[in-house]
């Protein structure tokens, strides 16, 4: 962007046009860039940000603080500029406090939420496998002896304990599906 477009978009962010209503009359500059000039020209609060919501209701120690902000930020003294910069680090400092505070706040409830999930889900379990009866592990315990008997009757190597390969499981259910048939056609 050449000095020339610059200084035309600065004096139409001085006579008070909106970066959008800028963007629309030089389509070349985007908003973004007409927003820096506002910032670079110390017309940041007008014109950095045109669809934002504007404080309806500002304390006016705000107001006055961020107007001294914006003339520290543009003053000809090296250290008044330097403090300007140094005071909006720290208010950008303390901006990102808060922003991990409210979703440190946010990750505490969802914790809290999914932990009384999982509480519920635990007693709804407890009540199933007490209902159960004691029986059902036994039953358990007795099919997969079954299971492996089979296996090692038809040809394949299956350990004494542990989980039972998926292989031989299919082959067992595949087995368990075709005798019922066998018998019915006898």
């Amino acid at each position: 962007m050449n000095d020339a477009n610059r200084a035309v978009i600065a004096d139409m962010l001085k006579n008070g046009a909106t970066a959008a209503a800028i963007s629309a009359k030089l389509p070349d500059v985007s908003e973004g860039k007409i927003a820096a000039i506002a910032e670079s020209e110390g017309l940041t609060q007008a014109h950095a940000k045109p669809d934002a919501s504007p404080i309806l209701d500002i304390d006016p120690q705000l107001a006055l603080a961020l107007a001294a902000l914006a003339w520290g930020e543009n003053n000809h003294s090296a250290q008044i500029r330097n403090l300007a910069k140094r005071t909006r680090a720290g208010l950008t400092e303390l901006q990102q406090y808060r922003r991990n505070a409210t979703e440190a706040e946010k990750a505490k409830a969802e914790v809290a939420k999914a932990a009384q999930a999982l509480e519920n889900a635990q007693a709804k379990l407890r009540n199933f496998t007490a209902s159960s009866g004691p029986g059902l592990a036994a039953d358990a315990k007795r099919q997969r002896a079954q299971i492996r008997t089979w296996a090692r009757a038809n040809g394949h190597k299956v350990s004494n304990g542990g989980v039972i390969p998926k292989a031989i499981m299919d082959a067992w259910n595949k087995h368990r599906s075709t005798v019922p048939a066998q018998r019915r056609a006898r």
